[in-house]
């Protein structure tokens, strides 16, 4: 699939499908994931994409991140979609920007702050249409919407129960990707473990994940 064509929150045009993309530790936008925007946007007349926008570089503090990645996302979402309210939208984390995606859901957690969650009755909620997480810092064991064979595991760190509650409200049109052997979503399982099975997801299943969102 051709790459997806990205827009800044500055642009004044709407499309009929907008992507919002939260990163991985370290990646450059929009990661691994640009893939999986240039899938679901394969064949579509009006689609593109944005990042969210937070500073997750080697070094970083990860709370500070995923704390800016939060307010950032849901600030992002809520003028999208003030701006565009026939447009549906998509979101799509991928490891350390899994945990903001979830936050973004269910409020924050553990890395703190004031964000209790969308709400899936209201806008910007209400305009999400799926939601796709890999390789998730805070992957919780056997959701409904999780796949793969790494669905019965956790990771080290699983997202709390009320937030985790709260996310859930959007179990119906979300899907979380994880494998046994990723040391990241599913540190909580017996292993072994292979770095690659965190890293590939985007090579294996951008066509998976892209045919369940259209």
């Amino acid at each position: 699939a051709a790459p997806a064509p990205r827009v800044t929150n500055t642009d004044p045009s709407c499309r009929d499908v907008h992507i919002f993309l939260s990163k991985g530790w370290n990646e450059p936008y929009p990661g691994r994931q640009g893939k999986l925007a240039g899938a679901i946007c394969y064949g579509l007349n009006s689609c593109d994409y944005e990042d969210i926008q937070f500073y997750n570089a080697n070094g970083s503090d990860y709370c500070t991140a995923v704390k800016e990645g939060d307010t950032n996302g849901i600030n992002q979402m809520t003028a999208y979609a003030k701006k565009c309210p026939a447009s549906k939208l998509v979101l799509s984390g991928y490891s350390q920007g899994a945990n903001v995606a979830g936050d973004i859901l269910g409020g924050s957690d553990r890395c703190g702050g004031p964000n209790p969650g969308l709400d899936p009755s209201t806008s910007p909620g209400n305009q999400l249409k799926a939601i796709t997480i890999f390789g998730d810092t805070r992957h919780v064991a056997n959701q409904p919407y999780n796949v793969l064979n790494g669905s019965d595991v956790g990771s080290s760190d699983p997202r709390t129960t009320d937030s985790l509650n709260r996310m859930n409200k959007f179990a119906s049109i979300m899907r979380s990707y994880c494998d046994h052997a990723d040391p990241v979503c599913a540190a909580g399982g017996p292993g072994p473990f292979d770095v690659n099975k965190h890293l590939n997801y985007f090579d294996l299943y951008s066509d998976d994940a892209a045919g369940w969102i259209k």
